[in-house]
């Protein structure tokens, strides 16, 4: 006797729906042969259900950590299997005596720093208020008058909100009232960055500085001025934010030739809400953030409307060197460029965005993703004990502890686990991204200048996204130029550690005038040298 299964079963799997049977693909001869396969095909099921269920956990713990976990990417404090993988990993270290949870912790050295409070600093201007006695008071009850045997000075910081003023130039007009043709003479107007603009570079600088260091919007500063007495329309201000990034316009271009000009830069993108764009509505742009120059002194920002390849190939048209960033797929034009067979720009990849798929796939694989977490946290370990290094001792250290450790240890762990772990599954996926670039990440081992991630530029694209919270969006593409002008400097200035508004107002009263052979004195570093 043969039974036929006249009904096709569909069920869900993680790649759409499966189907497992139908009435001309299988027939029984009996019905224990018939109940074998159902008992099959019912566990096939149940596991096929068990992986959906594990993978849409997965996303739920990842939107909640997003939502509501702590951002740090550290590796849980409270995992105990870390400690044996790196008793496991490292032959060297002895096994533990004692049994039991207790965990051996090593306090790295440090300075002891004393307790109090910190001293107020001397350039700081002193008010003196002298709190004197009543002048009966100065009277002793014998008859005498009392000594002055000294003082008390206690000191407070006091803030004083800022105040607006006005410069009034007085320019003196002189004429010969005995020659006729000659003329007045008078000394010329200092000139500013904008024409007939009723703002000073003082306060041109503080609003740049304002919006772009201090995020705050242009809305609220209207209100802090309407506070002060004085009305000045954010569109009035936007107006000069306009004119002050093309004064600098030069000296952009200028940063960005010196960045071009070294052959490491770093690179990281993130998007933008603009409000006029070339369709209606609310438009997605880009600023791209890249940092380079010698020792990477400099940030400078971009600004296109998407996320295209054109954007980062226009930018970097002519460069030639190692390129640091992540595995975007928009920058692989870029890497394709030879000039006499010679690829220009090598990629540089990042490794802590190889680590941070390990660190997702934790709760899946904790056991495999601790593995490889362990390796990875010695690299950066390395790198920590050799950051203060010349590159020649980087590279040095690097080869010697670093590469045995990502070539014999990390690829054939990668390696052994990838056949292990199913395709959709998290560690899967940080298996497949890590071995896809897995040359890239490899660059860093031969240059003691290279970083070994993306850090640098991934820090300065978090004040875009800080900023971006308080003034929401740029208004248009025009918007968008200026403020990727006016952020390349006052980033550049945080990063030297230099005042920008100091900075800003200098530069501006002397960029119009200042000749373009020596326009390389206003770039923050060397302004800083010089002052």
């Amino acid at each position: 006797m043969q039974i036929k299964l006249k009904k096709k079963l569909d069920f869900p799997s993680e790649s759409g729906n499966i189907q497992l049977m139908s009435a001309t693909d299988t027939t029984f001869a009996t019905p224990e042969e018939e109940i074998a396969y159902l008992k099959e095909q019912n566990q096939f099921i149940i596991e096929t259900f068990e992986r959906k269920i594990r993978l849409m956990q997965h996303q739920m713990d990842e939107m909640l950590k997003r939502l509501y976990g702590r951002s740090s990417e550290k590796l849980d404090p409270n995992q105990l299997l870390m400690q044996e993988m790196l008793l496991d990993l490292d032959k060297n270290v002895p096994a533990p005596q004692a049994s039991g949870l207790e965990i051996a912790t090593v306090v790295k050295e440090h300075v002891r720093h004393k307790h109090g409070r910190s001293p107020i600093p001397e350039h700081l201007k002193r008010v003196e208020h002298v709190l004197d006695i009543k002048v009966s008071d100065k009277m002793c009850s014998c008859g005498k008058s009392l000594v002055h045997i000294g003082d008390d000075v206690t000191e407070r910081i006091e803030h004083q909100p800022s105040s607006l003023f006005v410069n009034a130039y007085r320019r003196p007009k002189y004429v010969c009232d005995q020659c006729t043709g000659v003329g007045v003479k008078q000394a010329p107007m200092p000139e500013g960055p904008i024409d007939k603009c009723e703002a000073d570079c003082g306060l041109l600088a503080h609003v740049i500085e304002e919006k772009f260091e201090h995020h705050t919007p242009l809305y609220r500063q209207e209100l802090k001025f309407e506070r002060q007495g004085v009305n000045i329309r954010r569109q009035t201000m936007a107006d000069w934010m306009a004119g002050c990034a093309q004064a600098l316009k030069p000296l952009y271009e200028l940063m960005r030739q010196e960045i071009l000009s070294y052959d490491i830069v770093l690179n990281d993108d993130t998007p933008v809400d603009m409000k006029d764009g070339p369709s209606a509505g609310i438009h997605t742009a880009r600023f791209w953030a890249t940092v380079g120059g010698k020792d990477l002194k400099y940030t400078m920002y971009n600004f296109t409307l998407g996320r295209g390849a054109d954007g980062p190939e226009e930018f970097f048209k002519g460069y030639r060197g190692y390129f640091v960033s992540d595995a975007y797929a928009g920058y692989n034009e870029l890497f394709k460029i030879k000039v006499d067979d010679i690829f220009t720009i090598i990629n540089s990849a990042c490794w802590t965005h190889a680590r941070r798929y390990f660190i997702k796939a934790q709760d899946t694989a904790p056991k495999a993703a601790a593995e490889v977490l362990t390796l990875i946290a010695k690299l950066y370990k390395i790198e920590d004990e050799i950051k203060r290094a010349p590159p020649e001792e980087k590279l040095k250290m690097r080869q010697k502890e670093s590469a045995p450790i990502v070539q014999e240890k990390i690829k054939p762990l990668l390696e052994r686990h990838l056949p292990m772990h199913l395709p959709q599954s998290p560690m899967r996926q940080a298996l497949e991204y890590t071995l896809g670039i897995w040359k890239e990440l490899n660059v860093y081992l031969t240059d003691g200048r290279i970083p070994i991630d993306n850090n640098l530029a991934e820090n300065a694209i978090r004040p875009v996204a800080l900023g971006r919270k308080n003034w929401l969006f740029v208004g248009s593409e025009t918007g968008g130029h200026t403020a990727a002008i006016l952020m390349t400097f006052t980033a550049t200035c945080r990063k030297n550690k230099i005042n920008t508004w100091a900075y800003l107002k200098d530069v501006l009263q002397r960029i119009n005038a200042h000749s373009d052979k020596r326009l390389h004195e206003l770039l923050p570093d060397q302004w800083q040298m010089a002052q």
